[in-house]
């Protein structure tokens, strides 16, 4: 999962600062990770015999995420 560090300056890197678009883009990557693993838990859900609904992935799937990682 990625860290926010306490000091990430004006976003310029450098000196062990991060850029503002890696720490972005490694919070998308988290977030991505998170939906995945929640699409696949209601799919699992839906196919348990033990489980009387079936539609949780067509309920409870999270939009696409709107945001795009940095082309850097």
């Amino acid at each position: 999962m990625a860290k926010v560090p306490k000091r990430i300056g004006h976003g310029e890197g450098g000196s062990r600062v991060p850029k503002l678009e890696q720490l972005f883009d490694g919070q998308i990557d988290d977030m991505s990770m998170l939906r995945d693993a929640l699409i696949d838990l209601l799919k699992k859900l839906d196919a348990d015999d033990g489980v009387t609904d079936e539609d949780y992935e067509a309920e409870l799937t999270p939009d696409e995420l709107d945001s795009q990682k940095s082309d850097s």
